[in-house]
């Protein structure tokens, strides 16, 4: 997302007011967290954007307890080529070195407009079509020297504010990036679209200008107030996708939800979207090939906060100062366990189970199982599991490390915060009323 609203135009209540739309239009339709067919979540599925970490020795060991696979910056055009035809990688050189060393995987945004192009030295967030042929070497100078080390993404939420020119224009240059791309290394993964919420009529148009030859994944960034209306946001994008026969990935690359300081935002739901956005789009990995939350790091700690309401300040999962916000051990219990793990939609048996009630099971090859119970309806619901034969039967609080051993038939206490529970072999579980 990567928000600056001073002098950009953008008024946090006019945000707010196109965001709540959004949202609301979303919620008119109804989608299940669960998939019909099983799925296989891929190890490296989870990705954390550091924008505002330094990514020190210290980070990348968090990002690893986080079980962050994959990390997505921008490669600025202005920072690589300050001057026409003076460039400079050492820095990137230097930021993949480490990258690789931490066994990280990097998302490359090919951004923006350069200020040399103008009198003023001032970028525009635009490129016209006599532009394009500089933008384009910027790209080949890039890929040349990066290759297949790095997924590259053009533009980054180009229907938002980060693109002030034409769509017109835009699509012109996504679908040169993207063959520019594709001729300098053949074996490329290549990404486009990066679109701010779920835009079916920019996506549509995506497609219909051409602006998709070439590309592998589809990103966007789908932004809501509450985890149900991303995974009804998915589903909306993924059902365009398939109208114009793209076969390729959807990938998340952004996705997160403002948890900050009262009384405009909160904290305490922010385990519970953590569990229930990460699980809902795992089990959807047939179709989208990641996701990266949006951020690691807020911009403020406790105490400190300079404006509530500027909501991308307060995205993080934890604060500069290193302490955890409350979806930071839900990251860390749900990437761990669902990463390399067999999503099994008929199970546990259901036994007369309202389906209000969610239930989503993985199974990792050395035995272990997850499930993820919530209730979708109103108050707090009793449900009786039974995993017979299991080892190690526990209840994993989502807010922090404390972990409860339960008997193999144990009566639950289901609401609308995620239980998650976790065991060592035995026979299918049984979810009863």
């Amino acid at each position: 997302m990567k928000y600056k609203l001073t002098g950009c135009g953008l008024k946090p209540f006019v945000f707010f007011a196109v965001f709540t739309a959004c949202t609301v239009f979303l919620s008119c339709a109804t989608v299940s967290f669960s998939v019909p067919n099983s799925v296989t979540v891929p190890e490296d599925f989870f990705g954390i954007s550091p924008d505002r970490s330094p990514l020190n020795p210290e980070d990348y060991k968090l990002l690893s307890e986080f079980n962050a696979s994959w990390i997505r910056t921008t490669i600025r055009w202005s920072g690589v080529e300050p001057k026409q035809g003076e460039w400079n990688f050492d820095n990137w050189d230097n930021y993949l070195a480490k990258a690789e060393a931490a066994g990280k995987k990097v998302i490359l945004i090919l951004g923006f407009d350069n200020g040399w192009l103008f009198k003023d030295n001032k970028e525009r967030r635009k490129i016209n079509a006599a532009q394009l042929p500089l933008y384009l070497n910027y790209v080949e100078q890039v890929v040349s020297r990066y290759r297949t080390r790095v997924v590259y993404e053009i533009w980054n939420e180009p229907n938002g504010i980060f693109w002030r020119g034409s769509n017109k224009d835009f699509f012109a240059l996504s679908a040169a990036a993207a063959k520019k791309i594709r001729e300098t290394e053949p074996k490329a993964t290549i990404l486009a679209a990066s679109t701010f919420l779920v835009d079916t009529g920019f996506t549509r148009n995506m497609f219909k200008s051409g602006a998709m030859e070439n590309v592998d994944g589809f990103s966007f960034h789908p932004y809501t107030l509450k985890p149900r209306d991303t995974i009804k946001g998915c589903h909306k994008l993924l059902k365009v996708l398939n109208e114009n026969g793209f076969d390729g990935y959807a990938w998340v690359t952004e996705v997160g939800y403002m948890n900050g300081p009262s009384p405009f935002f909160s904290t305490k739901r922010n385990a519970e979207d953590v569990v229930k956005t990460l699980s809902g789009l795992a089990v959807r990995a047939d179709r989208v090939r990641n996701m990266i939350w949006y951020e690691l790091m807020d911009n403020y700690n406790p105490g400190e906060v300079k404006n509530p309401l500027m909501p991308f300040n307060y995205l993080g999962l934890i604060y500069p100062n290193g302490t955890y916000k409350p979806g930071a051990e839900a990251f860390m219990l749900t990437a761990g366990y669902l990463a390399k793990s067999e999503y099994n939609p008929d199970l546990p048996i259901r036994e007369n189970v309202n389906k209000k009630i969610t239930a989503l099971y993985f199974l990792k090859e050395d035995g272990t199982s997850a499930l993820i119970l919530w209730n979708d309806g109103s108050g707090k619901k009793n449900m009786r599991l039974v995993v017979p034969e299991a080892e190690n039967l526990s209840r994993h609080s989502i807010h922090n490390r404390e972990i409860e051993a339960l008997s193999g038939d144990v009566v639950l206490e289901i609401g609308k915060e995620p239980v998650f529970i976790t065991w060592k072999g035995g026979k299918a579980p049984r979810l009863a009323n």
